[in-house]
């Protein structure tokens, strides 16, 4: 019996199965169970994403441009009786360039005797599907921080621009500047930092739907201050239940582990999902819904038959990027006291 144990947990790796039956695994239900499994695991990409862009890659190729329109509409002043009116303006679009260069693949496989021998109820290619979905959520959640966090740097100084993640090589110019407010001195320094950071989308005429991000670490310090405490400061309602984070100054928050530096453990925990650091260099992260692409154009899954084995496998491909469409409706709150 190929049984290990390590750090408390016993593993089978199914060395034992020699023998199997085939089994039949249907790979359209298995892709469409990796992208709702994936979608639903996404943090940033389902707060600030859209994939309202899918269906152009599928038409156009790996690039697309998102037109808008140039405002070169004027006012021609007062036109007297007999008098003329010339210079005719004339439509003008602009276009942001998009492109889905970035992707993953995975390949597994599954002996029917190990499904045969496994507790009732556990289905090994589904939690397979599942822990790929995983990934794919991660990588496309840390592709979403990344295309923040560059928006927020400047492609040098007082350029007004930031870098743009989703060009060739991450360091192009962005159509804008991700703005970045610094921590302020003081006791109520992190109370006053959100305040600022909402007078910039209010300044920028953001009109939807709003999420405040903030990291465990964050959580923590707000807990601690009675700014955050008093229900005044939620909107009147006492939203704030033990512990219970809702609404602040009329923005929803939501705490995530991929937002800052993460709270020091000294144990091992196995059970403890994994994460990424894309955007460990911010504290906070405030945009509105639609801000930021997030797309996936495509999944190819096969399933085959290895020769030298029992089993059935399931190889597939996944492509995916992320843009920042709107730098004007996101903010991110540095974590370094101005």
């Amino acid at each position: 019996m190929a049984t290990t144990f390590t750090d408390g947990l016993y593993a089978d790796g199914g060395a034992r199965l020699t023998n199997g039956t085939a089994g039949v695994f249907i790979p359209e239900l298995w892709s469409a169970q990796l992208l709702t499994d994936t979608e639903d695991q996404l943090v940033l990409g389902n707060l600030f994403g859209t994939s309202t862009y899918e269906g152009e890659f599928k038409r156009e190729g790996d690039v697309i441009r998102i037109p808008h329109f140039v405002d070169t509409v004027t006012d021609k002043g007062v036109v007297p009786a007999y008098g003329t009116i010339t210079g005719r303006d004339k439509a003008q679009l602009e276009y942001i360039k998009m492109q889905v260069a970035k992707g993953s693949s995975f390949n597994f496989e599954v002996d029917s005797l190990h499904q045969l021998q496994t507790k009732q109820g556990i289905d090994l290619m589904t939690e397979l599907v599942r822990q790929r979905a995983r990934k794919t959520a991660l990588a496309l959640d840390a592709l979403v921080a990344t295309a923040i966090v560059q928006g927020s740097i400047e492609t040098a100084v007082a350029s007004g621009v930031g870098k743009d993640a989703n060009s060739d090589g991450g360091t192009a110019a962005l159509h804008g500047l991700v703005e970045t407010v610094p921590l302020p001195t003081g006791t109520t320094g992190r109370y006053n930092q959100v305040v600022d950071m909402l007078s910039l989308l209010d300044d920028a005429n953001s009109e939807g739907e709003q999420f405040l991000v903030i990291g465990t670490a964050i959580k923590a310090e707000f807990l601690k201050m009675k700014e955050f405490i008093d229900a005044s400061h939620w909107g009147g309602a006492p939203v704030m239940v033990n512990g219970f984070f809702g609404v602040l100054l009329g923005v929803p928050v939501i705490v995530s582990n991929t937002i800052g530096t993460r709270i020091t453990r000294k144990g091992k925990q196995a059970q403890l999902t994994e994460s990424h650091d894309a955007a460990r260099a911010v504290d906070m992260i405030l945009g509105t819904r639609g801000s930021v692409a997030a797309v996936i154009p495509n999944v190819d899954m096969k399933v085959y038959e290895p020769e030298d084995s029992f089993t059935q496998a399931v190889k597939s491909r996944i492509h995916y990027d992320s843009k920042v469409i709107a730098p004007h409706e996101i903010v991110v709150g540095a974590g370094v006291a101005a």
